[in-house]
This record gives C-alpha cells, sequence and structure tokens, in this order.
C-alpha cells in the first residue's frame, strides 16, 4: 500500500474503513471528516447504543429509542463516509480485503478494528443458558419485557383484598457489584412501585465476589453505596460468588441456595470474538494488542481502538480497562492517526486523560470521583456523593449522547421521573411465552410463568419501535 495513496483497485482516493459503530468507532470516523479519502462505517447493526444507559430501558425508566441512534443519521453531514450494515468474518491481510458473513467482499487501504465487546460468562455452569445479561440493546429490552410481564402477572393474581401488601415478593438477583450492577439493583429496588404499586414488590438482592462494591473507586465511595443500597433495601451479599446457575435459580459459594428466575449478569465483559478469529496477537484477555500509537505490529496502516484492544497506559502496567471514556478518546486518536499516515505525518503516541468514576444509586443519589488535573490516574482526590453528584452524572450522560433529539427527549424523561416518581417506559408489548422448566415453579421456589432469558431467537419481534441490539466499543 503506498503511503497516503489509494490502492490499485479503481479508488481515487484511499479507502478506510471502521469496523464498528459503538463508542470507539463514531470518534474515529467522526475524527476522519476532513480527510481526503472514502470512509466506510461497517457494523452488524445500523444503529449506535448509549450502552451506559442500558439498565435504565431495562427498569423501564427509558424507552429502547432512547439509548440508540440511526448511523446515517448520526454522519448525515460527514459527506466522505458511508454506512454498510455487515458482520465481518475474516480478513485477507496480504490482499487487504475484509470478508463478510453474507459472503460479500471490502477491499481497504486502512483500517481501523472497533468491535467492542461482549459478556464474558466466566464459564460459570449454566449462567449463559439461565441469565439475562445487560450489554446490548437487545439484551436490556427483553429483560425489560421479562420484568414487566413478571410484574403484570403478579398484580393479577393479587386479590383486592390483598392489594395493599403485594404478596410474595417477586426474588431477582443481580449479579457483580460494579457500575452496572449497582445501578441495576438501584433501578429495580423502586421498579414495581413505580410500575404497578403496591400490588407487587421486588425483593432485590445483589452478589459481588469481592469485599466491597465500586471496586474502581475509593473506600468511601463504596461504603456509601452499600449504605445506600441497604436503605433501598437490597439485600448486598459481599465476599461471594456465584457457583452454578439453573432455571430455578442460582448456587452461592458455600453452597447457598436463592430461588428465582430472574438472575441479572453484570459481572464482566471480554474482547469481542472476532479477536480470535483474525490471526493477530491478543493478550490473555482476548485483547488484540497494539504499540502505543495502538497500530498493530506487522500490519502498517491497521489499528485497535476501544475494549477489543489492549491499549497500554494503566499505572500498574496492565491494558487500560474496558470503560466508554478509553474507547471514545482510543477511537478518536485512531481515527487521527489515519489521517497522519494520508498526510505523510509521522504517529503519535496515545495518552489517555482520566475524568474520574461516577455511579447512580438511585434517585437523587450518587457518587463521584474526580482527578484535579488531566494528567492524574489511579484514586482520585476529589470525592463527593449526593444530589450534586447525581446532577453531574446526568449532565455527564447528557453531553455523551449522540444526538439532540436523544439528549431532548432523556432530559424530559428524567425530569418527568424526578418529579412524578414515574417511568416512561414502562408499557408492555407482545408479553412473551412461558419457559420450559425443570420442575415446577411451585416446587423450586421461582417466579411462575415467566421466560427463559435465550427462548426464541435473539431478535425482538412485535416490540416498541426502536432499535434491537449493538455494543458500544
Amino acid at each position: 500500500m503506498p503511503a497516503g495513496g489509494a490502492s490499485d483497485r479503481g479508488r481515487t482516493r484511499p479507502h478506510i474503513v471502521v469496523l464498528g459503530g459503538g463508542f470507539a468507532g463514531l470518534n474515529a470516523a467522526h475524527a476522519l471528516r476532513r480527510v481526503d479519502a472514502d470512509v466506510t462505517l461497517l457494523d452488524k447493526n445500523n444503529y449506535h447504543t448509549f450502552q451506559p444507559l442500558l439498565y435504565q430501558v431495562s427498569t423501564a425508566y427509558l424507552p429502547p429509542e432512547e439509548v440508540g441512534s440511526a448511523l446515517r443519521a448520526v454522519f448525515r453531514r460527514q459527506a466522505n463516509l458511508t454506512v454498510q450494515v455487515g458482520e465481518l468474518v475474516d480478513v485477507d491481510w496480504a490482499q487487504r480485503v475484509l470478508r463478510c458473513q453474507d459472503g460479500s467482499t471490502i477491499d481497504f487501504d486502512y483500517l481501523i478494528l472497533a468491535a467492542g465487546a461482549e459478556t464474558n460468562f466466566f464459564g460459570v455452569p449454566g449462567m449463559r443458558e439461565h441469565a439475562w445479561p445487560l450489554y446490548t440493546l437487545t439484551d436490556a429490552v427483553r429483560l425489560r419485557r421479562h420484568l414487566l410481564s413478571t410484574l403484570e402477572r403478579a398484580a393479577r393474581n393479587v386479590s383486592p383484598r390483598n392489594s395493599g401488601s403485594g404478596g410474595r415478593p417477586i426474588r431477582v438477583v443481580v449479579v457483580g457489584g460494579g457500575p452496572t450492577g449497582v445501578e441495576t439493583a438501584g433501578a429495580l429496588s423502586s421498579m414495581a412501585h413505580e410500575v404497578v404499586g403496591p400490588a407487587a414488590r421486588l425483593g432485590v438482592t445483589l452478589v459481588e465476589a469481592g469485599p466491597r462494591l465500586l471496586s474502581a473507586l475509593s473506600p468511601r465511595s463504596s461504603q456509601r453505596a452499600l449504605i445506600d443500597l441497604c436503605h433501598r433495601h437490597v439485600d448486598v451479599r459481599l465476599n461471594r460468588s456465584v457457583k452454578a446457575a439453573d432455571s430455578c435459580g442460582v448456587t452461592l459459594s458455600g453452597g447457598e441456595r436463592i430461588n428465582t428466575d430472574t438472575v441479572i449478569w453484570a459481572a464482566g465483559v471480554q474482547a469481542n470474538a472476532l479477536s480470535r478469529a483474525l490471526g493477530l496477537e491478543l493478550n490473555r484477555r482476548g485483547q488484540i494488542v497494539v504499540d502505543p500509537q495502538l497500530q498493530i505490529p506487522d500490519h502498517p496502516g491497521v489499528f485497535a481502538a476501544g475494549d477489543l484492544a489492549a491499549i497500554p497506559g494503566a499505572p500498574d502496567g496492565r491494558p487500560l480497562p474496558q470503560l466508554a471514556p478509553v474507547a471514545i478518546q482510543s477511537g478518536r486518536h485512531a481515527g487521527k492517526q489515519v489521517a497522519r499516515l494520508i498526510k505523510g505525518q509521522p504517529l503519535q503516541e496515545f495518552r489517555y486523560r482520566d475524568k474520574g468514576v461516577m455511579a447512580v444509586l438511585g434517585r437523587g443519589d450518587a457518587v463521584a470521583e474526580l482527578p484535579l488535573s488531566r494528567r492524574m490516574t489511579g484514586r482520585y482526590p476529589l470525592q463527593f456523593g449526593g444530589f450534586v453528584a447525581w446532577l453531574l452524572w446526568l449532565v455527564v450522560h447528557i453531553v455523551y449522547l449522540i444526538s439532540f433529539r436523544n439528549r431532548l427527549q432523556v432530559l424530559v424523561d428524567w425530569a418527568w421521573n424526578y418529579f412524578t416518581s414515574r417511568g416512561t417506559g414502562a408499557i408492555l408489548f407482545d408479553a412473551p411465552e412461558s419457559p420450559s422448566c425443570d420442575v415446577p415453579a411451585n416446587e423450586c421456589g421461582a417466579n411462575a410463568g415467566t421466560p427463559h432469558p435465550r427462548d426464541g431467537s435473539d431478535s425482538i419481534k412485535s416490540q416498541q419501535p426502536g432499535p434491537a441490539s449493538v455494543r458500544p466499543g
């Protein structure tokens, strides 16, 4: 490939392919908007998902379309970019050709791999088959339908005489005490009352294998999160891991059994399986090894960014964590490096700017930890919580939403939810079918008549209009 030139395929200018429509892919493509080149954004879905708010979709606080943006609408003003829907399965590195699942091929001069990550069940027996993951919009919509169906069924079975008590609590187990698990547990704690009133109750158990919640934050913030969740009647189990799952519940370390058919998995992710099919060097976590410029060794003009890449730069020598800010900054950097190559300029090293961490605990409450300088990493000196942290969390998430329309809609919905204590997404379409269970529900103690998370295809049928699934990288 001639430096800065187009390949000999009838093109008049270089062709850049960006694989993935998540955070890394979008920012890489946007960084190429002024480059004299043809840019193709390839993704298996035609939309981007704002993944940090998926838990609000699953708990019916936001409708699905408010965290999804059509890729063609996002880039409607970028004249040099074309969106192509397809799923990559192989790369001919010698010929610089991508092969998609439908048999089509795409040639490239420069390539940015930003396919993101996928749920990691860590080999826990039965978890892949029986847990509800929360990592794509498909996951969130299916979990939302399941929870709403369960609550409506419980409310229907309560007699008018006992409508104020709500009967036996519907048990939900959330696995993972990171931001996703904590935020999901906090939202679930009030979901039943806000959807069906006193007619049903959700009993939420949060299981964390480590000694504290939110391990990326300080012990002070972890303790605040624990106290807040306990006040919200969430049963927090620390130093407990899930050893197995089945259709009627989970077994914890030590042999403790929790009966439920709603196990929400928020315990971890891994690099997209695509990384293992490309013949590239990987680290132990399945991420593609890159140099300090984010270029893949021995593959000039090919870069990796976001969750798919083992990006150097963490203080302990390990790759940077798989977080949205890392994906955004690395994607932008990869795009800029391709632009520099086309212009014949030298590459620059990637430097991550840590802007802090936040987690919402419930309506009007959050924890936040911020650095005092852009170069500061690790523990953060500025730590606070409560209503001010919650407002900051709102502002940050509004700013990072892709389109103005989505920002306005989410802001209105959040304001309505805060002042009325009612979710805006609690509409149930096409109640799912009943699952098959190894034993009758009344024998195993599971919630009766609720669907198996893996029943049917991964596509959502007869759902509220909007997108279906994507993983931002």
